[in-house]
């Protein structure tokens, strides 16, 4: 005979093959056979709920009828919840709930990852001071932020241009003991590009490299546009030279990028010895690459 067991491997992999209702239907076979729930499976109801843009259900039931069901909500259980209120740009809600949850003190308490999904939720709705002060509270009852939580407030204050609160907020991570990772790094290194401060890109560039940390093709390629934007087409093709040193293929748009830099410049030798190390380095989609070098010709000529 089936056991709840069986029922909430079904419902899990229900969600996964993103067919939550179906999920959800498995549930309802349970409720009529009188099989006794657990939190596992209650959680995956919540989990079906959510995915099934149900999330008023899912809170109503991790609130009230979890309990009728025999069984406590677990910190995964909030979690999901909260999460699917962020996703459905309800914040506000979710915070609203968090706090519910702090003074239920109960045998789970908000972790890490609940702080992170709320702070994340209020940035991406532009709520920066919500986010901010969630950040400040959640070191105050003892939750200390992690690199995904500096990282997301990094990101977004880059976003809002404000390097220099960014900048602080990197010095604080570093001085708490996280250390920052390569996501951490690449958007403070975007953030000065897109303000075209490069010099601050590029001290930032070297710290990051300094502990063996390596930037992505996307900040790779914003840096070098940036001194490039500048006149330091030189200075732009030694981090290019750099990088592939190190075993990373440029793509396309990095290669257009130096090749406007040189243009813009008048280096035409340069401009050819570029495209010759593309041909005999394989590159991909040669006559992409010729029209890339024949536009900067022409940008060479005409200025």
């Amino acid at each position: 005979p089936s056991t709840i067991f069986t029922y909430g491997i079904l419902m899990n992999c229900c969600c996964r093959t993103r067919r939550p209702e179906l999920g959800l239907a498995f549930f309802g076979r349970v409720l009529r056979m009188g099989l006794r729930t657990n939190v596992v499976v209650a959680t995956t109801v919540l989990q079906c709920l959510c995915g099934a843009k149900r999330t008023d259900e899912a809170v109503d039931i991790l609130l009230h009828r979890m309990s009728e069901l025999g069984c406590v909500p677990d910190d995964f259980s909030y979690n999901i919840v909260l999460k699917s209120l962020c996703d459905d740009s309800r914040s506000q809600r979710a915070l609203d709930l968090l706090r519910m949850w702090e003074n239920e003190r109960g045998v789970c308490s908000p972790n890490v990852y609940t702080y992170n999904t709320v702070i994340h939720g209020f940035f991406k709705e532009g709520e920066v001071s919500k986010a901010c002060n969630l950040f400040h509270e959640m070191a105050q009852k003892g939750v200390p932020p992690n690199v995904v939580t500096y990282s997301l407030t990094i990101d977004a204050l880059c976003k809002a241009r404000a390097m220099d609160k960014a900048q602080l907020f990197l010095r604080q991570m570093i001085h708490k003991g996280v250390r920052p990772n390569n996501v951490t790094y690449n958007v403070m290194i975007h953030g000065y590009c897109t303000l075209g401060q490069w010099k601050e890109a590029g001290k930032m560039f070297r710290e990051m490299t300094r502990q063996g940390l390596i930037p992505d093709i996307v900040t790779w390629t914003s840096f070098m546009a940036s001194l490039c934007k500048h006149g330091r087409t030189k200075e732009a093709a030694e981090f290019f030279d750099s990088m592939t040193a190190k075993g990373h293929k440029p793509d396309l748009v990095m290669y257009h990028v130096l090749l406007h830099g040189y243009a813009t410049e008048g280096c035409f030798a340069d401009m050819i010895n570029l495209f010759n190390s593309m041909a005999t380095k394989g590159t991909r989609s040669v006559s992409r690459c010729m029209d890339l070098f024949n536009s900067n010709i022409c940008t060479l000529q005409n200025g």
